[in-house]
């Protein structure tokens, strides 16, 4: 099923009537692609949160979703896919999407800085099979195809920050959940405590002794807990210096970093560039 919003005004919609018309014919539908042609502002839970053009966010949620332009009458692009994916579809590896499609809980997840050529040509060609009449059985199965493969490439092991910074699921008891709803979690409790995180405080959290969280983490990520609380950090930073017009010591302090000197090193370590070579480079 698609839906296109392209219009001057703010829109508000709710996925479950699409998902409810949807479901009857392909029941394992488990959350809504939105596709972002233009700059736009997602409210959603009360959260509020920035889109590019280019963005790809997938929703489950029974709130109702406002999308605004960011500028008073310019036009707003944005594509709906409500599309059956099967639980046994090669996807990814990513755990936050495998987590969305087996716990169809509220959550969210924004993709930025993702290689637009083949997102948009799977997207594109989702429409056009989408808005073929009249559906058959074959064309629903091209389209579940598609899907996949879009999430596959939204998969790439090396975008795997840009997945995680605007995640949003619900916590729960981490001990009895599977090992990639684990990973989730884990990774969505590093973003929120971004500043302050560390293997001790994380632990706690979770009601885990320090040595088995250290190793839990290792299976889980295949690195260290601090290796992977940098690997975020370097990421969440390069998103930083690249959309927002923060300096590059607010965003080090904003990230955990005492010393704007260590920061440098570390990213510098990490892209080859200082942050403010990158952010130029970047723009």
């Amino acid at each position: 099923m698609y839906q296109a919003f392209d219009t001057t005004e703010q829109v508000t919609f709710s996925l479950d009537p699409f998902l409810s018309k949807a479901g009857r014919q392909a029941p394992d539908i488990a959350f809504g692609i939105l596709q972002y042609r233009s700059d736009c502002q997602m409210r959603l839970d009360e959260r509020s949160v920035e889109l590019k053009a280019g963005d790809i966010a997938l929703i489950s949620s029974t709130a109702p979703v406002t999308l605004t332009s960011p500028v008073a009458g310019t036009l707003l692009d944005v594509r709906l896919f409500l599309l059956p994916i099967s639980m046994s579809a090669g996807i990814g590896p990513n755990p936050l999407i495998d987590s969305l499609m087996r716990n169809k809980e509220n959550a969210h997840i924004v993709f930025r800085r993702i290689h637009h050529r083949l997102t948009n040509g799977y997207c594109d060609q989702l429409v056009r099979l989408s808005t073929v009449e009249p559906q058959d059985t074959l064309l629903e199965y091209q389209q579940s195809v598609l899907a996949g493969l879009l999430l596959t490439e939204l998969s790439r092991s090396d975008l795997e920050a840009m997945m995680i910074i605007e995640s949003d699921f619900p916590e729960t008891d981490l001990r009895h959940t599977p090992t990639a709803r684990q990973e989730a979690l884990v990774l969505n409790y590093i973003m929120d405590n971004i500043a302050t995180v560390s293997l001790t405080n994380a632990a706690s959290h979770f009601g885990y002794d320090t040595n088995y969280f250290s190793r839990l983490s290792r299976r889980l990520f295949g690195k260290t807990f601090s290796e992977q609380v940098r690997f975020i950090r370097m990421n969440q930073a390069k998103k930083l210096l690249e959309l927002s017009t923060q300096s590059v010591n607010d965003i080090a302090t904003g990230l955990g970093y005492k010393n704007v000197a260590t920061f440098d090193h570390n990213f510098k370590a990490f892209t080859g560039k200082t942050p403010s070579e990158f952010r130029r480079s970047s723009r």
